[in-house]
This record gives C-alpha cells, sequence and structure tokens, in this order.
C-alpha cells in the first residue's frame, strides 16, 4: 500500500492522465483472466491440508493443480487475442493504441506467470508459512518499487513498465516455488496428473469460482467500463477517487478477518451463543472504525488526495462520496459474510452473487448514459450493496435458530 500511494503521483505526472489510465485498463483487462481457474486453488488448498503428510497424495494434488492452470491458462489466449485485436473499442486514442498493444501482451505475460504461481503460494497457506509468504510479497513490492522509479527517472513507457513487471513477477514466482519446495517435498512431473482428481475438483470448485466471477465483474469491472463508456483518461479520476476508501476498507476488513480461524472451532462445538458474542464484537467494532474513517473520508478526502497528488488533480467529489458511502456498508456486510464462507453456506451467496453481476453491468452502462462516471459508480456500489442485502439474512436465520433453542437471552447489543 506504501509503494501504491508512493508510486501513484509520480507514475500519473509520467504518463500524463490517459497515459496511466491505460495502464491501470491493461491490468483490468487481464485480472479478468484469473477467473478461469474455476476455484481450484481453493480446493486444492483444503484437499492438500488433508493429505500433506501422505506423499503420494502430495504429489497428485500439486501436479493435478499446475497442469490444470496451465490448461486453463492456455484457453484463455483465444479471449485475449480477440481483445487484443479489439483494443479500439475501449477509445484508447491513436497516439497510445500501438503502445498499449504491445503493453498488453506483457501483461498478459504477468498473468500467466502469476496465475501458474498460485501452486507455490497454496503450498505456503497450507503449510502455514504466511509469515514467509508475506516476506516473499514485501520483497517484491521493494523491488518493484525500486526499479519503477528507475524506470521513470530513465524516461521510460508503459511498455518498458510492463517489462519491468513481467521480470519482478517471475523472480517472485521463483521465490515462491523456492520456497515451497523447502516446506513440501513433491515432484514436478505430468505422470501424476490425476484426470480422475481433476473431476473430482470441478463439482466443490464451481461455487468458489462463481463468487469470484461476480465479484471480478462487480467489484473490479470498473475500470474496463470507464474506459470503454467514457474515455481510458478518466480512469484515473475515478480509480483515485476510489483508491483511499477501498484501501481503508481492506484494512477495516482484517478486524474480522483475524477472527475467521476461531469461526469453525465455535461452529464444530456448538457454541452458539460465543459464536454470537464473537459476531457482535466483530460487528460494533467495525461498524464504529467504518462509520469515523466514512464521515472523516467525505469531509476531509480530497485534502487528503490534493495533498497527495497536488492541488492541479481534480478531484469527483461525489464520487468520493459514493466511493466512502460503499466502503462502510461493505464493512459492515463483511462481518456476517466471513461467518457464511467460514460456516460452509456460501452456495447460496455464490447463486446471488453471480445473478447481480450482469446486473451491474447493466445498469452501469444505463446510468453512464444520462450521469458519466457517477451514473457507473453508483451501478456498481448499489448492485454490492443488493447482493450483500440479500445474502446476510442466511446467517442470521441460521443463529437465530440455533440461539432460540439454548434459552439463553441474547440481542445485538449483547456483549462479552
Amino acid at each position: 500500500m506504501i509503494v501504491m500511494f508512493v508510486l501513484t503521483p509520480l507514475l500519473i505526472r509520467h504518463f500524463g492522465k490517459e497515459g496511466y489510465g491505460i495502464w491501470l485498463l491493461l491490468f483490468g483487462i487481464t485480472n479478468f483472466f484469473n477467473l478461469s481457474s474455476f476455484g481450484f486453488g481453493q480446493t486444492f488448498t483444503l484437499e492438500l491440508i488433508k493429505k500433506q503428510n501422505k506423499p503420494k497424495d502430495v504429489n497428485r494434488l500439486v501436479n493435478t493443480l499446475l497442469f490444470s492452470l496451465f490448461f486453463f491458462a492456455c484457453c484463455s489466449f483465444p479471449i485475449f487475442l480477440t481483445i487484443q485485436f479489439n483494443l479500439a473499442l475501449f477509445k484508447i486514442s491513436a497516439e497510445y493504441l500501438h503502445i498499449a498493444s504491445k503493453g498488453l501482451w506483457l501483461i498478459y505475460l504477468v498473468f500467466f506467470i502469476s496465475f501458474l504461481a498460485q501452486l507455490p503460494t497454496n503450498i505456503l497457506f497450507a503449510r502455514n508459512k504466511l509469515a514467509l509468504r508475506n516476506g516473499i510479497d514485501m520483497g517484491k513490492a521493494v523491488l518493484n518499487f525500486v526499479l519503477t522509479y528507475w524506470i521513470i527517472s530513465k524516461g521510460g513507457g508503459i511498455v518498458q513498465l510492463a517489462a519491468i513487471t513481467v521480470l519482478v513477477t517471475l523472480l517472485h514466482s521463483s521465490a515462491l516455488l523456492i520456497a515451497s519446495k523447502q516446506y513440501l517435498d513433491f515432484e514436478l512431473h505430468f505422470k501424476h496428473y490425476s484426470k480422475k482428481l481433476f473431476y473430482k475438483f470441478l463439482k466443490p470448485s464451481l461455487h468458489f469460482f462463481l463468487i469470484g466471477l461476480a465479484m471480478q465483474i462487480i467489484v473490479y469491472s470498473d475500470s474496463v467500463l470507464v474506459s470503454s463508456l467514457q474515455s481510458p483518461a478518466l480512469v484515473a479520476a475515478y480509480t483515485i477517487a476510489l483508491r483511499i476508501p477501498d484501501v481503508s476498507m481492506r484494512l477495516i476488513f482484517k478486524i474480522a478477518d483475524v477472527k475467521i480461524p476461531k469461526i469453525p472451532v465455535l461452529y464444530d462445538s456448538a457454541e452458539w451463543l460465543k459464536l454470537w458474542l464473537l459476531h457482535n464484537r466483530l460487528l460494533w467494532i467495525t461498524v464504529g472504525a467504518a462509520g469515523a474513517i466514512a464521515v472523516f473520508l467525505t469531509f476531509f478526502g480530497s485534502n487528503i488526495i490534493h495533498l497527495w497528488l497536488g492541488k492541479e488533480f481534480v478531484l469527483n467529489q461525489t464520487l468520493l462520496v459514493i466511493f466512502c458511502l460503499n466502503m462502510f456498508t461493505q464493512c459492515v456486510f463483511h462481518v456476517p459474510a466471513i461467518f457464511i464462507q467460514s460456516l460452509g453456506m456460501h452456495q447460496r451467496s455464490s447463486v446471488i452473487a453471480i445473478i447481480g453481476a450482469p446486473i451491474s453491468v447493466i445498469t452501469a452502462w444505463y446510468f453512464s448514459k444520462i450521469y458519466g462516471l457517477e451514473g457507473i459508480a453508483a451501478a456498481m456500489c448499489g448492485t454490492q450493496f443488493l447482493v450483500g442485502l440479500l445474502v446476510v439474512p442466511q446467517f442470521y436465520q441460521f443463529i437465530f435458530s440455533h440461539l432460540r433453542k439454548g434459552g439463553k437471552s441474547w440481542s445485538l447489543f449483547s456483549l462479552q
């Protein structure tokens, strides 16, 4: 996050608003290809935790995931070529079109390498080596900062920066693979690939895939929509208004996320009152933190952004207000949402989310014609709110039914 805050004003000044908007757009496009993993990474991790002490099963799991990911990544190539030959649809000006085309090839390579790196990433997670994995990620962030700053100081453009990103991604993925080999003994060879295991992965991975697909469309398609419906130059204005509320939201999420391992334990022991008290504690801390930050950013966010990017940067205050409101509601919904996922109740969520995905795109297209950027933001955030509103009652219905049987007094204000 620190690297992002330092580099953003440098990149905007160096590339200009359209150049920086195109840089964001390239990643916005390739992010959609990550959906082609079909949730296999999550299913693999759950299976590996159970069978990490069985060498034969480990080799089958590792190689089935690796070659499945390679197959899925290759399947994305025809879609990539279609986008590559139709970049003009994103309203990129003629002077940038050739640069964007070259840059997209390199960023697609970044996607391909990172996609395969899900294997060592998930191995380190399953082996509970989070500190090591985080350390490698921090090394990547620092190296990316140094090389990006060097490219900017030398007057390099989008293509040069994309090439550096490929190098950093390759080094990062190699480091993850080497680290994973230290903590799990496995052999990479196609002879260990299991078609039977591949089909076994498909069913449990489906709901993870649907949730990922829906969130990718609802939450992360805004840069693509802004570019195609408005202009790449406006992607920067949209993204900057989103950035600080979005970063704040992800930090507030951590308040509840650190308690995720405790939720299945309370569920398995049928400690319904303790589960409810944990929910209340996380909810009210989250409401307090999110509410205070949302109000602060609504009134003083423009000052922070102008201090960050300079007074010459034109900020859309309406966008900032929309994103602050969205930050607050999503933080509140996040608390019951982690209980739903931790208790294995996410099937209904995946269906509701996937229905919301096309609604977000259609409403964004419609409102962009009337309200411009504000219309896209309102449509995307409104859909997130609607999905959350339909999903979270599932947890409350579940927990209330068990609390009533217990006979003890409880309410939303019960605290421990």
